[in-house]
């Protein structure tokens, strides 16, 4: 995002959520927290389909408001006025109650909206995102709004066609690769390996060349160190957020089954980091589905259902992790091998 965007129109509120989510909402309730007229997070939730599930939702809501930190927040809620107002209500009293200052609370329908309990058109005000600046910084800052949340979530899903074919091949050799070394490299050499294969390909994807797909599977065979995982962990502060979304997105993408969950776990991480809990929770759910006992996945499963704030994760200080995990091949370099996944039957 640009350093400064400014909001001060409903409109303004209403074309910069589509670009913090990814997508372009609907039956959704979407807070935006501000703390000192800085966005310090975004949050969507479905609308409750029981009015008595009305209570829960607001309780999360107001979770995710005071563990960031929040002395403001935008509410919108996208969907029948008979499913909206209610809760618009209801979050407008528990945020009085707790002293968060409501800068917007709107409703919004087929290219309408309406500010709640104001003497606006019935009818409501027709909008176009497009005339907000607020869409347009958004889009020269290279982000991007997908129809929906389905789409949205479609981008983590397995790659097919000649490419899956390519991927899968390209695997078997990574892995055949990989078990020869076993017998014939010094645990040490995960860890350098590991470390030159990471910088590179954060190098290949901030200079927008894709990864092929041996380096994606040679990659996704790595991960399957702790150690390797971990130092990935740690460039957080090397690279900027949006070039590990790029890498892990596109390595999950390509990942053979039993090689997703590290790449979708650490796609998790870097959105969580950057305040993009949609996708954070959708790469969550794709590495639990590859790997169910996956830790660091449960972690951030956790994190994602108690509505831990992104700024967590700055305050573990990721970067001084390096010298940690450095330490620890130091003493034991067997930490660094890698955890090859049973294969599958037929294969």
């Amino acid at each position: 995002m640009p350093e400064t965007v400014r909001l001060s129109h409903p409109v303004d509120y209403l074309a910069i959520t589509p670009y913090l989510l990814g997508f372009h909402p609907a039956m959704s309730l979407v807070i935006l927290s501000f703390h000192d007229r800085a966005l310090v997070g975004s949050a969507r939730h479905d609308l409750p389909g029981d009015p008595h599930e009305t209570g829960d939702v607001v309780a999360t809501c107001m979770k995710i408001l005071t563990r960031s930190q929040a002395d403001g927040a935008a509410v919108i809620g996208y969907g029948p006025a008979e499913q909206v107002m209610p809760l618009l209500e209801s979050l407008r009293g528990a945020l009085a109650s707790a002293g968060i200052a409501v800068l917007q609370l709107l409703r919004c329908a087929d290219n309408r909206y309406w500010t709640h309990l104001d003497a606006g058109p019935t009818d409501g005000t027709p909008f176009d995102l497009t005339a907000s600046a607020a869409a347009a910084q958004a889009v020269v800052a290279g982000l991007s709004a997908l129809p929906d949340r389905g789409t949205f979530a479609a981008c983590l899903e397995p790659a097919d066609g000649p490419d899956r074919e390519a991927i899968r091949q390209a695997t078997q050799a990574a892995r055949e690769r990989a078990e020869t070394l076993l017998t014939t490299e010094q645990p040490r050499y995960w860890y350098d390996e590991g470390t030159r294969a990471l910088h590179e390909a954060f190098a290949r994807t901030s200079a927008d060349q894709p990864l092929s797909p041996e380096e994606r599977a040679w990659l996704g065979v790595l991960l399957t160190s702790i150690v390797v995982r971990d130092i990935a962990m740690t460039l957080l502060g090397c690279y900027p957020p949006e070039a590990h979304i790029k890498l892990w997105g596109e390595v999950t993408r390509g990942a053979e089954p039993g090689y997703v969950a590290a790449p979708a776990a650490l796609l998790a991480f870097a959105a969580y980091s950057r305040g993009a809990g949609t996708l954070a929770r959708i790469a969550v759910d794709r590495a639990l589905a590859d790997n169910p006992r996956y830790s660091l996945a449960h972690l951030l499963d956790f994190s994602l259902r108690e509505a831990m704030p992104p700024s967590m994760i700055h305050e573990m200080r990721v970067a001084d992790m390096g010298e940690r995990i450095a330490a620890q091949v130091e003493s034991c370099p067997r930490a660094a091998l890698p955890r090859l996944p049973v294969p599958a039957k037929g294969r």
